[in-house]
């Protein structure tokens, strides 16, 4: 029996809209997150596989019931009567109870009334069709009937309850493809993308009847999935924050040593590879990775999140396993696993460019040297502090860095730094505008890994970095140049080349002047070859790409984000999981910029971004 104490609770979150979430005794949970006309329900059984719950977890809206559960039962009655009180408001509620097929079943089942919520059929058809593509073995099938649960159990809803309740039932059967049971195997990687795939899937149905059948107002299938983020998430959230603290991956890859090293190379004629030296390793990658793998990432039930912290784990382990190979000629084929190496169209556009593009004249050039840049990003970093006081961002020149870095919010600059003073504001805005604040924009989020850093977040950071040069005036030819530059050397480091062939290679075949050829060399040889550098040249042509395809800027310096996370954080932001960014760059409100944005839109190629 369900308790008057449970009934009241249950009365009182339909009525409030506040999150419902409460053991109804045995194996039965019901979860109602806010007042929306739909519920998912699924009657485990004996046989089933532990994880299938999880496919009913992830949603904002279900119960998890016994197979014994019938129409007869308090739980039951309960849904009824929930049921009613939201058909009465909205004008129908959708029920949909799904199980899982025989063992040899390669086929979905769809069972739903006939000539009723086509939309919402035909959603569902069309995204388990879609699913189906990749998984050809597998087939879909519609059938309008009365019997809309499994066959060897008795109704959870007769269709009389439904219709004193104004519920519309429909029942789908899931082909067990990610299992065997006879063997006892379970296929996590193809169960994670069918739990994935099936949210969309579900929402986008529901949102059909939902927009069709009811009164409920609702602006994007995305709302419905939850908003509230469990504790697993949280708690894999600080982990892996807690390890990436550890140790500051640029800083450690980075030789301490490069300006010696280039006297040695000159002194040596070129002929000779300079030997680079390091910083101490802070931590001992073996236990570093032993705990990444103790955080139970799979307990989160969210696939949007889980997936997001899965990319996580598996870049840190790059890295870590970098640490470790520092040095040696592996660093280079674990640096290819986390950038990969320059595809033919990247390099063919590089030589173009460098080709192309003469070097710029730097005769009678004003050059700034690094306390003096430094001044200037400090200024623009107090400018971004009176509209949020919260930015706590320093700048420091250092001896043991070449060129500045940002990292975790501060910006480092060589001590051997300079730079002409027509560069000055596009540097500001480069690494104070996009990476310094998408940093602290991250911060406000929820989560750590929103200013750290998702996986390969790199490439989108450059590509706005870049691109914030060109919207300030300040993209040269020899800025191009360099950035195409940094591709070929990538490419010579993937083939096998030497130091010094590379070196040579840009000076005699590209015209690159010695200073900057030896400084791109180094960036490319660092660790043991590292081809981290290509990101910028191919960021910068996603990017541009994105915007020329419609894609909006600003939402992009919400944090710390890829590409492929654009979707997936505009998502989160629907179910206000994320929140407003508290700073915009400053340049970026500029009629200059913008009017600059606009022509990019209008589709300029590569060269004509040169200011």
């Amino acid at each position: 029996m369900i308790d008057k104490k449970t009934k009241e609770a249950l009365t009182e979150a339909l009525k409030t809209g506040n999150v419902l979430n409460l053991s109804l005794g045995g194996k039965n949970r019901i979860r109602i997150e806010r007042r929306l006309p739909f519920l998912l329900v699924y009657r485990e059984e004996k046989h089933d596989h532990f994880k299938i719950s999880h496919l009913i977890r992830a949603e904002s809206s279900y119960l998890i019931t016994e197979a014994t559960t019938d129409f007869n039962s308090d739980i039951a009655i309960l849904v009824k009567e929930l049921s009613k009180e939201l058909a009465e408001e909205y004008g129908s509620v959708m029920v949909l109870e799904v199980w899982v097929g025989r063992q040899d079943s390669k086929t979905f089942v769809l069972k739903t009334a006939k000539d009723k919520a086509p939309n919402t059929v035909k959603a569902f058809q069309d995204g388990l069709e879609s699913f189906c593509k990749s998984h050809q073995e597998l087939t879909v099938r519609v059938e309008k009937d009365t019997i809309r649960h499994p066959d060897h159990l008795e109704d959870f809803l007769t269709l009389k309850q439904c219709q004193e309740a104004g519920i519309y039932l429909m029942g789908l059967e899931i082909p067990p493809f990610f299992q065997d049971q006879d063997k006892k195997e379970f296929f996590y990687l193809v169960f994670k993308d069918f739990k994935h795939a099936f949210s969309n899937i579900l929402r986008k149905a529901v949102y059909e009847f939902i927009r069709v059948q009811t009164s409920f107002d609702i602006p994007n299938y995305q709302r419905l999935g939850t908003m509230q983020v469990d504790e697993k998430v949280w708690e894999v959230d600080q982990h892996l924050s807690e390890i990436e603290a550890k140790f500051q991956f640029l800083l450690l890859i980075s030789p301490t040593n490069t300006m010696q090293a280039k006297e040695e190379f000159i002194a040596n004629r070129h002929q000779k590879n300079p030997k680079f030296l390091y910083r101490n390793l802070p931590v001992d990658p073996d236990r570093l990775k032993e705990e990444l793998f103790r955080i139970d990432i799979k307990g989160i039930e969210d696939p949007t999140l889980l997936y997001l912290y899965t990319e996580k784990r598996e870049e840190l382990e790059k890295q870590i396993t970098m640490l470790k190979e520092r040095g040696t000629k592996n660093f280079m084929y674990s640096s290819i696993r986390l950038y990969s190496s320059p595809e033919v169209d990247l390099y063919e556009t590089a030589k173009l460019l460098l080709k192309t593009l003469r070097p710029d004249s730097h005769e009678d050039v004003e050059w700034i040297d690094p306390y003096d840049m430094a001044k200037f990003c400090s200024d623009e970093i107090a400018q971004y502090k009176t509209l949020y006081p919260e930015l706590d961002s320093k700048v420091e020149v250092k001896h043991d860095i070449v060129g500045m870095l940002v990292s975790k919010g501060q910006l480092y600059i060589g001590s051997s730094f300079k730079v002409p003073m027509r560069r000055i504001k596009a540097l500001v805005h480069h690494e104070i505008g996009t990476h310094v604040l998408t940093f602290y924009n991250g911060k406000i989020q929820p989560f750590g890994q929103m200013s750290s850093g998702f996986a390969d977040y790199d490439e989108l950071q450059e590509g706005l970095a870049v691109l914030a040069e060109y919207l300030v005036g300040g993209l040269t030819n020899n800025r191009l140049r360099t950035l195409a530059a940094r591709v070929v050397a990538g490419r010579s480091v993937t083939e096998g080349m030497s130091f010094g062939e590379t070196y040579h290679l840009l000076t005699a075949d590209y015209n690159e002047v010695p200073e900057q050829a030896f400084q791109i060399t180094a960036r490319a040889y660092q660790g043991g070859g590292c081809t981290k550098d290509i990101i910028y040249l191919r960021g910068l042509i996603k990017l541009i790409d994105y915007l020329q395809n419609g894609g909006d800027l600003e939402p992009l310096y919400v944090g710390k984000i890829g590409f492929k996370h654009i979707p997936l954080i505009q998502e989160l932001r629907i179910r206000d999981i994320i929140k407003p960014s508290p700073l915009v760059p400053n340049f970026l409100q500029t009629d200059t910029a913008q009017l600059r944005l606009k022509k990019l839109k209008e589709g300029l190629s590569l060269p004509e971004l040169v200011n």
